[in-house]
This record gives structure tokens, sequence and C-alpha cells, in this order.
């Protein structure tokens, strides 16, 4: 898995989401796909982590 990505929305209240093949394996390329975007506003670039969430369940 890479540990980059560049992210799009539409509209501020929309989740991001990954913008498909723009995965990356170090900052520095990301920093460049972004820097190549014709339009940069709705993009951004996020690291992607995995998170462990535990919700206590009822009995």
């Amino acid at each position: 898995m890479k540990p980059y990505v560049i992210q799009s929305r539409v509209h501020n209240w929309d989740p991001w989401e990954v913008c498909p093949g723009k995965e990356f394996f170090s900052l520095e390329e990301a920093r460049k796909a972004f820097e190549a975007l014709p339009v940069k506003h709705g993009h951004r670039i996020a690291e992607r982590y995995t998170q462990v969430r535990y919700k206590s369940v009822k009995e």
C-alpha cells in the first residue's frame, strides 16, 4: 500500500476521496504530482494510515 495519496472533494461538506491513480511511495512524488494539477482547489495531499476503532457492545 502506498502511503501518500492525492484526495479531492467538490464541496466543503463532502468527504475526501482518493483520486484514482494518485497514490505515491514518497512525499516528494506526491508534491510533484500535486504541482502538476491544473486546478489545485479541492485537492490535497494526504498520508494514508490504518485506524482501529472500538465501540462498546450492549448486552
